[in-house]
């Protein structure tokens, strides 16, 4: 099969239809949501543990509870989503969790809490792998990586404003009005439903439907610009012109979990994406998460105190992740800032085990943990993850690997509290040696995305794992 240009070679921001510009940003916002809602929780914490009287055990429980959730609406949507297309999902999930956070107003039990929260888990979860897939099928092209980033960036802002509202909230209403802090997750969900409404289905997808036509039409209707149907072709498949007569046509039959992802190149892709992006959030959300409560814990500041230092830290990623995104993404690379970018946190892990007791040392490694983490490394997995896989398999590869992730958010956030009891300092040595663990199976497996349109990039993944596409 001949290789195809992709529809847009470059594309800026400002240089967008507006169609576009809506359909990028309403993908993006998901990201927003996902971290808007981890920190309201972490601020609601100081109030609602008190007043439910709530055991470590039962704090444990509930942060985790989403993180069970997204474990499991990712790997549920991901099949969906490439089986009956991006938007339904796109459309369902908001729904799920602008329900679930109004839901917070009534919440008077510790388990109706739980139960709230691995709802709203479930529709991020289910959000992850089609607004991945959406942006990297409406932005090709060399700047692909810093719009995938930006998904990142957005979640840090959706973090710092969730700190801000709580503070808000706090100081008008006091810390009993938690209930509406919590609540105050359905009006982004309101702005997100609402722009997302008109989107149209993702050409990549309906080519891989054998809906050329179709594919056209949505490519016309989201960029004003005309495309051969044959553009939106990202498979690695050399011996068939019709897409329903490869792996994507059997593939996209089944909503099995690991339909079309038993190659080599794919399943060496999937293994690669899981141990990073697994590791990146068993270490990355327990710190998060417990950053105003760890700070607390280890320099007995105010609990007004931990949220400012919590909302500088995370205004230090937004501030690195929006350089990294805007400058550093499609220059450097997405495999140099995911190695370098753990082995500075693992530095700065190493700091926390022999300097515990500074509090100097404290304050700048967490800043160094946090803003690497969220301004770095994570950004790295959202522009790369998507990338890695052909369309007729994106959704729910993405799925897994999000379901990976947030299980390793599920151990983290379960055990910091008790480790941290266990052993004290040398928590921060373990979560040290994980990262050089996460920086070896990279350098090893991850190949690097940056400038190449889809389909060279599974061309490569395949002649480097030496397999050719297969009907499974």
């Amino acid at each position: 099969m001949e290789t195809h240009a992709q529809p847009v070679e470059d594309v800026g921001f400002c240089d967008m239809t507006p169609n576009r510009r809506r359909i990028v940003l309403s993908a993006i916002g998901g990201y927003f949501i996902d971290g808007y809602d981890l920190l309201i929780l972490a601020g609601a914490l100081l109030a609602i543990v008190p007043e439910l009287g709530l055991s470590p055990g039962s704090v444990g429980l509930l942060t985790a509870s989403a993180f069970i959730g997204m474990a499991v609406g990712s790997p549920i949507a991901g099949p969906l989503t490439d089986r009956f297309g991006r938007r339904i999902v796109f459309m369902v999930a908001m729904v799920i969790f602008l329900i679930s956070s109004i839901a917070f107003l009534f919440a008077e039990t510790t388990w109706q809490l739980i139960a709230i929260r691995f709802a709203i888990g479930v529709a991020i979860g289910a959000d992850m792998p089609c607004i991945a897939a959406l942006i990297t099928e409406f932005v090709p092209g060399k700047k692909r990586g810093t719009f995938l980033a930006l998904g990142g960036v957005a979640w840090m802002i959706g973090s710092l404003v969730a700190i801000l509202v709580t503070l808000g909230i706090f100081t008008i209403l006091g810390e009993e009005a938690w209930r509406w802090v919590m609540a105050t997750g359905a009006v982004p969900a309101v702005i997100l439903l609402v722009m997302r409404y008109n989107a149209p289905e993702s050409p990549y997808w309906l080519y891989s439907r054998g809906r050329k036509r179709e594919a056209i039409e949505a490519w016309k209707k989201a960029t004003g610009e005309d495309a051969e149907a044959e553009t939106f072709d990202d498979s690695n498949d050399q011996e068939s012109e019709n897409p329903n007569a490869s792996t994507k046509g059997s593939s996209l039959r089944k909503i099995g979990l690991l339909a079309g992802l038993k190659e080599k190149p794919l399943l060496m892709m999937l293994i690669c994406m899981c141990v990073y992006w697994g590791c990146n959030n068993l270490y990355g959300s327990a710190v998060l998460l417990y950053q105003p409560t760890l700070i607390q814990r280890i320099t007995e500041p105010s609990g007004y105190t931990s949220l400012l230092f919590s909302a500088g830290t995370i205004l230090f990623s937004v501030l690195l992740g929006s350089f990294v995104a805007l400058w550093l993404m499609d220059r450097v690379g997405r495999r140099l800032i995911a190695i370098g970018g753990t082995l500075l946190m693992s530095a700065a892990s190493v700091a926390l085990w022999l300097q515990i007791d500074s509090v100097v040392v404290v304050f700048i490694a967490f800043a160094i943990i946090i803003g690497v983490i969220n301004g770095g490394t994570s950004l790295a997995f959202y522009s790369w993850a998507p990338e890695l896989f052909p369309t007729h398999v994106r959704g729910r590869a993405v799925g897994i690997v999000n379901m990976v992730g947030k299980g390793g958010s599920v151990v983290g956030t379960l055990l910091l509290p008790t480790v941290l009891d266990s052993i004290g300092s040398s928590s921060f040595l373990l979560i040290a040696l994980v990262g050089v663990l996460n920086v070896c199976v990279v350098y090893w497996l991850a190949p690097e995305t940056r400038g190449k349109s889809l389909k060279q990039i599974q061309q490569e993944i395949g002649a480097r794992f030496g397999s050719k596409a297969r009907d499974d």
